[in-house]
């Protein structure tokens, strides 16, 4: 687990201090009082789904923890990688290979179901639609204000809408900052978050702003990461 500090360095702090209290300073910046603004920790019942975002070194990151997960992972996964365009089929296809869970390239209007983890396809938003007993994928085309297609941050919001607390969402290696807001509106809608530390992180920037923006509950190494997944999807926080 990381701390950082006024140059932008990391600095390594125990497991027990974990962000479940929105009065901790994290990143330089205090994280809100108002413990309402959270659901730390998720009370929301047994998790639904969950969401992968990752950028830079973020394919072989999202293999390790995807790999490791058992075939009977009992809810969807929804994974979104920036990546070019034409790339994700392929990318989708090795990893289908490489893992016990069923993996594809997300298509339009399919049921959004356990067993399957869903890779948002390069050039499109990818976003999770209809109703919490029956969610569907939505691909759009909505290029407006936004630096990455696909974006992590419209697929975590729109899981935070369907799911609500019942979603958790984990935000791996990358630059800038795309999926801080996404990873916010999971916690404020009482699900679970979790960020990959810094220093198991080809590019900590993303996991970063996340943590300064108060969406992240709960560091944790790469290679913990798969079953610190599992545990929270099986209710054991």
């Amino acid at each position: 687990m990381w701390r950082w500090s006024s140059r932008g360095t990391a600095t390594s702090v125990t497991r027990r201090h974990l962000l479940k209290h929105p009065g901790d300073r994290f990143g330089g910046a205090p994280l809100p009082r108002d413990e309402s603004a959270y659901g730390v920790p998720s009370g929301g019942g047994t998790l639904a789904a969950v969401v992968i975002g990752a950028s830079a070194g973020g394919p072989q990151a999202i293999e390790e923890v995807l790999s490791a997960l058992s075939a009977d992972f009992p809810v969807p996964i929804a994974v979104c990688q920036h990546m070019m365009e034409g790339t994700t089929e392929l990318w989708a296809s090795r990893l289908d290979h490489v893992c016990k869970l069923r993996v594809a390239e997300a298509k339009l209007g399919e049921p959004f179901v356990a067993g399957r983890v869903y890779v948002a396809p390069a050039g499109r938003h990818m976003r999770i639609r209809g109703t919490f007993t029956k969610p569907v994928v939505s691909l759009e085309r909505d290029f407006a204000d936004v630096m990455h297609v696909p974006s992590i941050d419209f697929l975590m919001s729109s899981a935070a809408t369907l799911f609500c607390s019942r979603v958790l969402g984990a935000l791996l290696t990358g630059m800038g900052s795309d999926g801080a807001m996404g990873m916010l509106a999971i916690r404020r809608a009482g699900g679970v978050t979790l960020a990959q530390s810094a220093e198991t992180a080809f590019m900590p920037s993303m996991p970063q702003a996340a943590a300064e923006m108060g969406g992240v509950a709960e560091i944790v190494p790469l290679g913990r990461m798969a079953k610190a997944i599992a545990d929270r999807v099986a209710g054991r926080f």
